[in-house]
């Protein structure tokens, strides 16, 4: 080991014992040179001494901890500056820092980035002091060097998780601050509309003033498909029916995402390109949100936001908005119901039905004109279209080869007659008084009959839709929508009636009524009717009669 001149031995002299109340430390005298040369060299940390009197103040010690701690030998190290240690990542700021210590001739200590002599980066802490001649004139700088790698991962480590906590922090802030409003006004939406439509004008504008932009559709089980009906913000070009069973679970699009969440009920968030077509390009990303309230699936929400940062915070809160949003709808169609304003009316084809049997062995259609009751079963009217030469033999004949009951065969001989019938009750009868369903009319076109039912709830249409598919054969849902119920009052109706009816006939009416013409035994007769109307007894009797028929129309028809 080199060592400088101050630091080898010389001959020890006998010096005085020093007692208490003497000027010089007691250390002084127990420790010898060899003493403190030997601890500087096994010190378990890196010790350096530079010669401070030499232009670029070159290394003239180096203990064995700098040796283990930086790789370089003392013969490497001596005769150069120390700045050997430093490399592309040494900061200046505490390079700067030491220069400045060294002009100044004091102490200091700093943190910096050295490399060893593989190249291995670490973290020094580096303390250097001036050591002093006789005459006052800095001679030496020694330095102290310390490995602090491990603590000073540790507290960029724990920097690093402080910010990340931090930034989490800020942003569920951020973002229950900014969906506080939203949250607020779909509640509010949902809890004072007054309609299905009003709901999703509302709830689209709320969620469009958060968000870069949102769309809400209804879902249509008889083609599958989610129809847009109300958009609001930044939604890119116009959106068109979106099949639900894509089956391209991997793709991007508006469409895939919407489809997606309708099919398995959940949310889901896709980041879209600014580049993909039909897509808005303000937005980062799009949110499928879905409609649904027990079985019934009303549609679906898209959302498009301008980052990506709902992948990770909003997914809950998008579910528990679209579970508020079906809930409203729900308890809308449901007072609606209840209040006779709107019915669910749907059609379903059935491939394998005796009317279906019949229609074909005449070769013909079925237009239901009318259903009555009074043989202990309800009975059918329809009008044979299309049947070429029919008459009653044939017309019983095809009843008994295909099951159906001909009770009457009215107006034979016209071009369209008129029969009516009856067949045994079918599985769809029992699913129908199952889910409160109303059989209100029937066709039959090539062969397949076509029932349209009516119910009043959403959910309970659409489980009968699905049990009867999934239950009869041969069985497929043609059309489903919600129709609006219509309240005539009791004026409105006879303004109607009276709408249908001639002065003549209105007149024939009102007197045979007042005079007691359809009492029994009449209290007047139709001579004297005719007479107070001025025309001749068929006459008046062509007008009354035509008067009841319009009036049995109008009853009939509704």
């Amino acid at each position: 080991m080199v060592r400088p001149e101050f630091l080898k031995s010389e001959p020890r002299a006998e010096r005085p014992t020093r007692g208490p109340g003497s000027g010089t430390s007691a250390s002084t005298d127990a420790v010898g040179e060899s003493l403190k040369t030997r601890m500087m060299d096994e010190a378990p940390v890196g010790i350096t001494i530079a010669d401070a009197t030499q232009p670029d103040m070159p290394l003239i010690y180096v203990n064995a901890a700098f040796e283990r701690m930086t790789g370089y030998s003392p013969s490497y190290a001596i005769g150069r500056n120390c700045r050997f240690l430093q490399g592309e990542e040494t900061r200046e700021k505490p390079v700067r820092q030491m220069r400045v210590a060294i002009e100044e001739g004091e102490a200091v200590t700093v943190e910096l980035r050295n490399y060893r002599r593989n190249g291995e980066l670490f973290w020094n802490e580096v303390t250097i002091a001036p050591l002093r001649d006789d005459t006052g004139d800095i001679a030496y700088y020694v330095g102290f060097q310390q490995d602090v790698t491990r603590r000073k991962r540790a507290e960029q480590a724990a920097a690093d998780r402080a910010a990340r906590i931090e930034h989490e922090r800020t942003a569920q802030s951020r973002l229950l601050e900014r969906l506080d409003g939203v949250v607020a006004d779909v509640t509010e939406a949902v809890a004072l509309a007054s309609s299905p439509g009003e709901l999703r004008q509302e709830v689209v504008r709320s969620i469009a003033d958060t968000y870069t932009g949102a769309w809400i559709g209804t879902y249509d089980p008889a083609t599958e498909t989610v129809e847009l009906r109300v958009a609001d913000g930044k939604t890119g070009s116009e959106i068109e029916a979106i099949p639900v069973a894509t089956g391209n679970t991997g793709a991007r699009s508006t469409n895939a995402v919407v489809a997606a969440a309708v099919d398995d009920r959940h949310v889901r968030l896709e980041s879209i390109g600014p580049d993909e077509p039909n897509e808005p390009a303000e937005a980062a990303a799009v949110a499928g949100v879905p409609l649904y309230f027990g079985e019934a699936t009303y549609g679906a929400i898209a959302v498009y936001a301008q980052t990506e940062e709902l992948r990770r915070h909003e997914r809950d809160v998008l579910t528990a908005l679209g579970r508020t949003v079906a809930i409203g709808i729900n308890a809308l169609e449901s007072q609606r119901t209840l209040r006779g304003e709107s019915v669910v009316e749907f059609q379903l084809t059935l491939g394998d039905h005796p009317l279906g049997s019949f229609a074909e062995a005449l070769s013909c259609s079925l237009q239901h004109i009318s259903t009555v009751g009074d043989r202990g079963e309800r009975s059918l009217l329809f009008e044979l279209d299309g049947a070429p030469a029919v008459d009653a033999e044939r017309i019983h004949a095809a009843a008994e080869a295909t099951g159906v009951t001909v009770h009457a065969v009215l107006v034979a001989e016209a071009d369209v007659p008129v029969v009516e019938v009856s067949v045994d009750e079918t599985p769809l009868e029992e699913l129908l008084r199952e889910y409160s369903g109303e059989l209100c009319g029937w066709a039959v076109e090539d062969g397949t009959a076509i029932a349209t039912i009516e119910v009043g709830r959403e959910a309970l249409a659409r489980s009968l839709a699905a049990d009867a598919m999934e239950q009869l054969a041969n069985v497929d849902l043609r059309s489903y929508r919600r129709r609006e119920e219509t309240h005539e009052t009791r004026r409105e109706f006879v303004a109607e009636i009276e709408s249908r009816l001639t002065e003549r006939q209105r007149a024939a009416l009102i007197r045979a009524h007042t005079s007691g013409y359809f009492e029994w035994p009449h209290e007047t007769n139709g001579d004297e009717l005719a007479d107070s109307m001025g025309v001749t007894r068929s006459t008046f009797h062509q007008h009354l009669r035509a008067a009841q028929r319009k009036i049995a129309a109008a009853i009939l028809d509704r």
